[in-house]
C-alpha cells in the first residue's frame, strides 16, 4: 500500500536520499525497489535494543523529513526522539473506523483507498498521487530461480494463481468451496492452477489431493515472499481472499477475482487492476472488522458462504474470456 507513495515521493524529489525501514518479514517487498536508496529491516524480536540501534542509525542520517507511515506502538514511541526538520504521520482514524464498524454508521463512504491516503500527509511537500496504483519489483535472480524450480512458469499455458489463505481465518472463503472450485476449473477449463500458501497453511494438501499434476502445482511452503512474487508475475490472474498476496498480484499488474466478506470496499483495499472482479454480497452487517479478526455476530459468515463455487467459476470463465480478447 505504500509503494505508490514511494514512487510519487521520488518523482517530486528525484535527487533526494529516500530510505525506508520495514519489518524484517516484509523486506522482500522493498529490497529491489530502485526508487529507494537505503533499505533497512527491523526484526520483530529485536526489542528495545533493536529500537535503540534504529534510533541511532536514523539520527546519524540527518534527515530533512521523517514520515511514520505505520503508526504502530514502536514507531509512536520512537518518533519523538528522532531528529528531522519536518515529521509527518499517517492518519489511521481509529475512532471513525471503530464507530463505523461497531454501529454500522456510513462513516467510511468515500473515505478513499489506503494507497492514496498514504500520500495525503505529504501534500505540504507537493507530493501528489499519480493514479498509477501500486508497484512491485522482482529481481532477475528471483525470476531465474523460480524458472528453474517451477518450469510451469515458463510455459504459454494460461496460469491461474489460487490464494486460499489469509492472516485472519475470518477473511477466508470456505475451503470446501475452494476445493469445489478447483475441481470445476480442472473439469471445465484448460488452465493450469498454481496454489499459494505459507508454511502453516497445511490445508493446502487437502485442496491439492488427487488433482492431476499436469494441471496443478502446489507451492505451499515452498517459496519466499520474493519467489511468490516471481510466480505471481507468471500468472495470468489470481483467485484470492483479501490478503497480502492478492495485493502483490495487483502490484504486478495481474487482475484478481477477489472474495470480500467481513471487510469491504469501504475499507480502502480494493485491487487497482481495471479488469479485477469483486465477488461480494451486500449485507447489513458488512463491514464488521478491519481485517476479519472480529468474531461473526451471526455465527456464520454469510458474506462468504453465500458466494457459491459456481458463481466463482462463472467469474473465472468471464475473466478468461476478457483476457483472451
Amino acid at each position: 500500500m505504500t509503494t505508490a507513495m514511494i514512487r510519487c515521493l521520488r518523482h517530486q524529489f528525484p535527487e533526494a536520499q529516500i530510505d525506508m525501514v520495514v519489518r524484517e518479514d516484509f523486506f522482500d517487498l522493498i529490497k529491489d525497489n530502485p526508487r529507494l536508496n537505503q533499505k533497512r529491516a527491523l526484526s520483530r524480536g529485536e526489542g528495545l535494543s533493536g529500537l535503540f540501534e534504529l534510533y541511532r542509525w536514523i539520527n546519524e542520517q540527518n534527515y530533512d523529513v521523517i514520515y511514520d507511515a505505520h503508526r504502530s506502538l514502536r514507531t509512536l514511541a520512537l518518533m519523538p526522539f528522532l531528529k528531522a526538520r519536518q515529521k509527518f504521520y499517517f492518519q489511521k482514524h481509529y475512532l471513525r473506523r471503530s464507530l463505523a464498524l461497531t454501529f454500522k454508521i456510513p462513516l467510511l463512504k468515500n473515505f478513499g483507498r489506503f494507497l492514496e491516503r498514504y500520500l495525503l500527509p505529504l501534500a505540504p511537500l507537493g507530493v501528489k498521487y499519480d493514479g498509477k496504483g501500486p508497484e512491485l519489483f522482482i529481481s532477475d535472480e528471483a525470476l531465474r530461480s523460480v524458472a528453474l524450480k517451477f518450469p510451469i512458469t515458463q510455459t504459454s499455458q494460461v496460469k491461474v494463481g489460487l490464494i486460499p489463505s489469509a492472516q485472519w481465518p475470518g477473511k477466508r472463503w470456505p475451503l470446501n468451496y475452494f476445493r469445489e472450485l478447483i475441481e470445476k476449473m480442472v473439469a471445465e477449463t484448460s488452465y493450469h492452477l498454481i496454489l499459494f500458501g505459507g508454511p502453516a497453511d497445511t490445508f493446502c494438501h487437502d485442496l491439492a489431493k488427487d488433482i492431476p499434476g499436469d494441471r496443478f502445482t502446489n507451492l505451499q511452503g515452498k517459496c519466499t515472499i520474493e519467489e511468490s512474487g516471481a510466480v505471481l508475475k507468471a500468472c495470468d490472474f489470481v483467485v484470492a481472499n483479501d490478503t497480502g498476496l492478492m495485493h502483490m498480484a495487483d502490484a504486478l499488474k495481474k487482475p484478481s477475482i477477489l472474495f470480500l466478506g467481513p471487510t469491504s470496499r469501504e475499507m480502502g483495499c480494493l485491487p487497482f487492476h481495471p479488469k479485477s472482479i469483486i465477488l461480494e454480497k451486500e449485507m447489513w452487517c458488512r463491514p464488521c472488522s478491519k481485517n476479519g479478526q472480529a468474531p461473526c455476530i451471526r455465527k456464520e459468515r454469510y458474506c462468504l458462504t453465500d458466494i457459491s463455487p459456481q458463481l466463482a467459476l462463472e467469474a473465472v470463465k468471464r475473466m478468461g474470456n476478457v483476457l483472451a480478447l
